[in-house]
């Protein structure tokens, strides 16, 4: 029970939801107070997990008397959801994107300055994830990239699409799922399965790099004497 509702709460489902709906599983349908039952959700909180449920498209409710909830199959309820958050965060990312010029009106440019040439760290997994995007979008000729499942982390499904240059030659070295190899196909691009010591590798034209050392935490820089000895590495993995 424990790990189904760490997993569900990964779709959106707070713990009380989850509960009640693997609760609600088991029984088929069942009334909030039956639900609450079986589940351990205090009755003061079934009737909101119980609506917060039927919004996420995890439960149909009948009107009877008392109300009758039927949980939806786990597999339709998930898709479902799934397609809701894509849907969501398409219409949330059009709405930021349109913000971006606005805001750079308002707030100071700062200077301009040349490349920093130092080496910065970066933390925390969403800003290792926002930089590689940032290069993958930016990268002109050629993106490299190598590592522990490499592609995994940046969730290759359809983002390598979205945000790298069609005229952008990809190579990638190292352990690669079926939806990874066919997103890498789709794009052109070269993958060479192999073990690969450095946890994540990111160069982009031989100019930018990301190192990623541990899951939080992850090196950038713009320095070629630091980039060149890396270069040297993944050329290596090549041959």
């Amino acid at each position: 029970m424990e790990k189904a509702v760490k997993l569900l709460k990964e779709f959106g489902l707070n713990s009380y939801e989850a509960k009640a709906y693997i609760s609600l599983l088991t029984i088929s349908r069942g009334t909030a107070t039956e639900i609450s039952g079986r589940s351990g959700v205090p009755p003061q909180r079934i009737y909101d997990s119980l609506k917060g449920l039927e919004e996420k498209g995890f439960v149909h409710s009948i009107n009877e008397k008392p109300k009758v909830y039927i949980p939806v199959p786990v597999r339709e309820a998930l898709l479902g959801r799934i397609y809701h958050l894509k849907t969501e965060f398409e219409k949330r990312e059009k709405f930021l994107r349109k913000l971006i010029g606005e805001i750079e009106e308002l707030l100071p440019k700062g200077d301009e300055r040349e490349s920093f040439t130092g080496v910065i760290n970066i933390v925390g997994e969403e800003s290792i994830v926002s930089k590689a995007v940032n290069l993958i979008s930016e990268a002109k000729e050629f993106l490299w990239i190598a590592g522990v499942r490499p592609l995994f982390k940046f969730g290759c499904r359809g983002n390598l699409d979205r945000y790298l240059n069609p005229s952008v030659k990809l190579t990638a070295v190292g352990i690669f799922d079926f939806p990874c190899k066919n997103e890498i196909k789709k794009l052109g691009g070269v993958y060479i399965e192999r073990e690969v010591k450095l946890p994540y590798l990111l160069i982009a034209d031989g100019e930018k790099a990301m190192i990623v050392y541990s899951n939080s935490s992850a090196l950038f820089t713009e320095n070629p004497s630091v980039i060149e000895p890396f270069k040297v590495y993944f050329e290596s993995l090549l041959r």
